[in-house]
């Protein structure tokens, strides 16, 4: 078993005796932010775990007013070539199925209230639902 702490402070994590660090948000803690904090993890020896995501709107889900859109693929692409730019040891995601936030990535039909992917990847209809 190993254990990461969610956090942004490598120092923290180390100090924490972790064996590892996450940073989940990937909208403070994103692309540009990647390659620094996983030399900073290696330098002490921690594991270091970026965190991708599709896309986020707290809005729906009653948080707070932050968002990146999905922009078709474009901003989970980008996320995953920073991420892996950076070496890291695991690459987590945020998140699988957070419906009110936007950051789901698991397979979606359209639904009242909630969008499909029909044109991602410039799919259509049963081939989108995946996409």
């Amino acid at each position: 078993m190993r254990l990461f702490a969610g956090t942004e402070l490598v120092g923290f994590a180390a100090a924490g005796r972790f064996d590892g660090f996450y940073t989940y948000d990937f909208i403070n803690y994103g692309a540009d932010k990647f390659i620094r904090l996983c030399q900073q993890a290696h330098a002490v020896h921690l594991l270091c775990a970026p965190s991708v995501g599709p896309g986020y709107d707290g809005v729906r889900a009653g948080e707070a007013a932050i968002s990146t859109g999905r922009r078709d693929g474009v901003t989970y692409d980008n996320l995953w070539t920073a991420a892996l730019a950076a070496s890291p040891d695991v690459v987590t995601i945020t998140s699988y199925n957070e419906w009110g936030e936007g950051t789901q990535i698991e397979a979606a039909a359209p639904h009242r209230g909630y969008r499909g992917y029909d044109g991602a990847w410039g799919l259509i209809g049963a081939a989108a639902q995946s996409a």
